[in-house]
């Protein structure tokens, strides 16, 4: 179940008048009717669900149904997955390549990423890191996106 603030649930954040517990407080804070009920009880310390129907009782939230996700459908040959051959590719200058790409298409998103590139050693490590920066490159930006980053990086 989602939950979103209404408009007094809005002005209540502002004034504070109606709620006075500090839990429901920061749930108010927190509901942005994109994460479910379950994963703000699990985020948020000393919340349960009585929170949720004080709030709802009050008239400061209320439950909406999420929105169908409608998928389109992907090519059938993905570019971002195909096998990459890094032979005759100079470790050094592949690692600091993929390392900007990294920066550039995922900025702090990246970071894991990144730590996965300080530890590559051979070029084989670096073909691992590269397929996954292409295909979290398609999964964010789109199989354009990917195909891109994959022409400046391999040609």
């Amino acid at each position: 179940m989602i939950w979103v603030k209404t408009d007094a649930g809005r002005a209540e954040i502002k004034t504070k008048s109606l709620v006075k517990d500090r839990a429901q407080r920061n749930l108010l804070l927190v509901i942005d009717g994109k994460r479910t009920a379950e994963k703000l009880l699990a985020d948020l310390v000393g919340i349960t669900p009585a929170d949720f129907a004080t709030l709802e009782g009050l008239g400061l939230i209320e439950s909406v149904t999420p929105p169908a996700v409608i998928r389109t459908p992907e090519p059938a040959a993905k570019s971002s997955n195909k096998s990459l051959d890094l032979n005759g590719f100079d470790y050094a200058t592949l690692r600091a390549a993929i390392g900007r790409m990294i920066s550039k298409e995922l900025g702090m998103r990246g970071f894991a990423l990144s730590m996965i590139l300080e530890e590559s050693t051979t070029v084989e490590d670096l073909a691992e890191v590269a397929q996954r920066l292409l295909k979290t490159i398609a999964e964010r930006k789109g199989i354009a996106a990917a195909d891109e980053v994959s022409r400046i990086l391999f040609g």
